[in-house]
């Protein structure tokens, strides 16, 4: 072997040793990532689509006073009525369709209803609560009611009261997933970068450590001692 190819060869190890467990784990989640489709791991599946309204539910309707704040208004369908949703920056509110008047908040037995009319899988609600400050899988920063399935199809189910909707469908699979995509990211701050200097230096020496590979099996290749 030359000098030149021995030098290449030790910066070649040297490389594989400081960005090998990165190389490896980069395959492996990638190879996660292709097992199952991205519907699934958002728990597409065990969701029901939303029940469109009825055009003659809004014959009658009383839009309600609302404050300067609120920047949208439209009709949703919560516990099997129609209902007015306005939202802004103070949040979001639910008003009687027919009077425009306020709803009172929704309980602990309207969530368990909400989760279970959107539930498709097969397994029995276990707990309810309210989180007020959930945890980054439930993707808001606000209270949500947390609505565990048990049985066959394991789920959470994160219930957002003051809009009378499912937020997020969380499994194992997901959170499985979610830990993979921050390591294959290298994501430490939970804002999804791929910027960060740390990602960037470790892609340039995982490809420097394979153009020395290349380089290798050049050298090789030439010497005809390519499979020796």
């Amino acid at each position: 072997m030359s000098k030149r190819a021995r030098q290449i060869s030790r910066a070649h190890k040297l490389l594989g040793l400081v960005v090998g467990a990165q190389l490896l784990f980069w395959t492996l989640s990638g190879f996660y990532f292709t097992l199952f489709p991205i519907e699934t791991i958002r728990g597409e599946h065990l969701r029901a689509e939303p029940a469109r309204i009825d055009a003659a539910a809004l014959d009658g309707a009383v839009a309600p006073r609302l404050a300067a704040s609120v920047s949208r208004l439209e009709v949703r369908r919560v516990l099997g009525e129609p209902v007015w949703l306005a939202t802004g920056g103070a949040g979001a509110s639910l008003y009687d369709l027919e009077t425009g008047e306020p709803l009172a908040p929704l309980e602990e037995a309207d969530v368990r209803e909400i989760a279970l009319e959107s539930w498709q899988g097969r397994g029995e609600i276990v707990s309810a609560e309210l989180v007020e400050t959930p945890p980054r899988e439930a993707g808001s920063t606000s209270p949500l009611w947390r609505v565990d399935f048990d049985g066959q199809d394991k789920a959470t189910f994160w219930v957002d009261a003051t809009r009378g909707e499912v937020r997020a469908v969380r499994t194992g699979k997901w959170r499985l997933f979610d830990v993979f995509w921050r390591f294959h990211i290298m994501d430490i701050t939970g804002e999804d970068r791929f910027d960060s200097w740390w990602l960037k230096l470790a892609a340039f020496l995982g490809l420097t450590t394979v153009l020395f590979g290349i380089a290798l099996l050049v050298q090789r290749a030439r010497r005809g001692r390519l499979l020796k």
